[in-house]
């Protein structure tokens, strides 16, 4: 059994996407609502980004 150091009383951070506790003194990150732990943070940002993707030669036109 993996035991974590959290102090009593308080709850466990988990990330979103994965659900794996982030740890203290872990860096994760928090946008719009989503809590990514560094694992995660690549698949956060591409759907953060999303609206900005574009593929070259399907670029709009005005």
């Amino acid at each position: 059994m993996l035991k974590t150091s959290r102090r009593p009383g308080t709850r466990a951070l988990r990330c979103t996407l994965c659900g794996r506790e982030i740890l203290r003194g872990e860096e994760y990150w928090a946008c719009n609502g989503h809590l990514s732990c560094g694992e995660c943070f690549p698949d956060l940002a591409r759907r953060e980004l999303a609206p900005c993707r574009e593929v070259r030669g399907r670029e709009e036109r005005p």
